[in-house]
């Protein structure tokens, strides 16, 4: 169900960082694209801080695993482990 977009339930910074990953991979639903959007009209932390997810995607996509030494890959899987379970 779509809602005028007067009636959408506003949509605060923290719902919108756990949302924007769904935003950029193009899967969120409509009237949820919609709330992010309008957020990020009126936002400008988010704003800030989609920019500096897109640059940081942008570089990351610039590697390659050889780049990556196998220290610093358990390194980084040790510290997103501990990140989601801390979430």
């Amino acid at each position: 169900m779509t809602h005028p977009p007067h009636s959408r339930p506003e949509m605060p910074c923290a719902e919108f960082v756990e949302r924007v990953t769904d935003y950029l991979e193009d899967s969120l639903q409509v009237d949820d694209r919609a709330r992010l959007e309008e957020h990020l009209g009126e936002c400008t932390a988010c704003q800030l801080y989609l920019g500096q997810l897109r640059q940081t995607l942008t570089l990351a996509g610039q590697l390659v695993q050889d780049d990556v030494s196998p220290a610093m890959h358990d390194e980084l899987l040790t510290v997103f482990t501990r990140w989601r379970q801390e979430r």
